[in-house]
């Protein structure tokens, strides 16, 4: 449980108020935590009018039906009844209509956003707290509510997905800082890292603003990246269209799909065009081997309907020989890489047999292969022999092995993939590989 939620805490606070048995130091206690906690508001709201209707029923029950049910008990004192109730409600819905008057005129501070989803080590910083770490098995239980100013910071290794209140996804790259707060304070702070952002369509008066050391990206709705280090930024657009503005000079200009925008604090302003292949992309072995793939066509123990698999060769690779199937380098990309895509694989493996699975990606500005993502899960391949399997496994899900140590840039357009496997089996063979995202399956 985080040590920024506190429940039991809650639950003695109000208990000791309906008993009217709060000290003076939990009557301080109870008057912070309205003032600052809007989860505890909420609480206290909920908490009064169950106890309300509690004592609306009380109070309404007949008396002939209580006299019928109810045993005379022997003489002993009882506490005299409470009246904390009436006054309770009337705080209850002032509080009430203070908020909502407040959050219909954009003067309440909402709550920033709330961790869904973590990977590795993930810290959260809040004030002058010590550092919280959350667990990838804490949050898939119960997400992290974020307060205005949290620091979220990722280690190498690491990533975190936020979700703010309209819905708009936030993938927090590995070594990455962001600093959360509500539009009405400024919107999402980059100090250090990179993000990835599907946006939710705002209103046009009132973009979703990130802030970057050297300048400010103004979005309506659109699905973007944005990279941040001391020597200059790095905006790209994958859908729709954001406004960069640079803090020193204020100078302005848009970004749109397939563009990306370099920000220093004196360079002009020049938009990089790179190449924006499809969402969805995939092979079939069906008229042969396509040109520049490595491997072997085979036409026998296919699955039904297929005319025609590709089985993997012994190569030397790294002074070792490994068996191996691999696409052609292809520079302009073999397919966009969303946050929700998935490469879809129908194979085959002889037990003991294993493969592991390897996309070679560019960065929009190099078109060379810099950076390589594996995807590695020895148990996908335990099956039964001579079984043929279809599997969907999410691209979240690939790990960056390899990278530009030069320079951090955006992009990670797979250019190339490749199968690799140990030497001492018979191999593995492919029918089909293609990828799709989420939401078309």
């Amino acid at each position: 449980m985080s040590q920024f939620i506190q429940p039991e805490e809650w639950s003695i606070l109000l208990n000791a108020m309906a008993d009217d048995e709060l000290t003076e130091e939990q009557e301080r206690r109870f008057a912070e935590l309205l003032q600052d906690d809007p989860e505890f508001r909420t609480e206290y709201v909920r908490y009064c009018q169950l106890l309300t209707q509690l004592r609306w029923q009380y109070d309404s029950e007949p008396e002939e039906f209580a006299s019928a049910n109810k045993q005379i008990s022997p003489t002993r004192s009882v506490k005299p009844t409470r009246r904390w109730w009436p006054a309770s409600l009337v705080v209850a819905m002032l509080l009430m209509v203070v908020i909502g008057w407040l959050s219909w005129n954009g003067l309440a501070e909402e709550m920033p956003g709330t961790l869904v989803n973590v990977s590795g080590r993930v810290e959260i910083i809040r004030s002058n707290q010590p550092a919280l770490l959350i667990s990838s098995e804490a949050i898939s239980s119960h997400p992290q509510p974020l307060q205005p100013g949290d620091h979220v910071q990722t280690g190498r290794a690491s990533s975190a997905t936020l979700l703010l209140a309209d819905q708009t996804r936030i993938r927090i790259q590995p070594e990455t800082e962001v600093v959360v707060n509500p539009r009405s304070s400024g919107g999402i702070h980059v100090p250090s890292g990179s993000i990835n952002a599907k946006v939710t369509p705002q209103s046009s008066g009132n973009p979703l603003t990130f802030i970057l050391p050297n300048s400010e990206v103004q979005v309506l709705g659109t699905e973007l990246e944005l990279l941040s280090t001391p020597e200059r930024s790095e905006v790209a657009v994958l859908e729709g269209k954001v406004q960069v503005t640079r803090n020193a000079d204020r100078a302005k200009q848009s970004v749109t799909a397939g563009q990306l925008l370099p920000v220093t604090e004196s360079t002009p302003l020049s938009i990089v065009e790179w190449p924006l292949p499809a969402d969805e992309w995939s092979v079939d072995f069906e008229s042969g081997l396509p040109v520049g793939w490595q491997g072997k066509r085979v036409r026998d123990s296919l699955p039904k309907n297929s005319r025609g698999a590709v089985r993997s060769v012994s190569v030397l690779q790294d002074q070792q020989m490994v068996q191996k199937i691999q696409s052609p380098l292809n520079p302009s990309g073999l397919f966009f890489w969303h946050e929700d895509s998935l490469l879809n694989l129908r194979f085959k493996v002889q037990p003991p047999g294993w493969f592991h699975i390897y996309l070679h990606a560019r960065t929009y500005e190099d078109s060379r292969p810099v950076l390589t993502y594996c995807y590695v899960d020895l148990s996908l391949w335990q099956n039964q022999s001579g079984e043929w399997r279809t599997v969907s496994i999410p691209l979240s899900e690939f790990r960056l092995i390899s990278y530009a140590k030069d320079k951090p840039a955006l992009g990670r357009v797979p250019v190339q993939i490749s199968f690799s496997g140990e030497s001492e089996t018979d191999g593995f063979m492919i029918d089909r590989v293609w990828v799709t995202r989420a939401d078309s399956q």
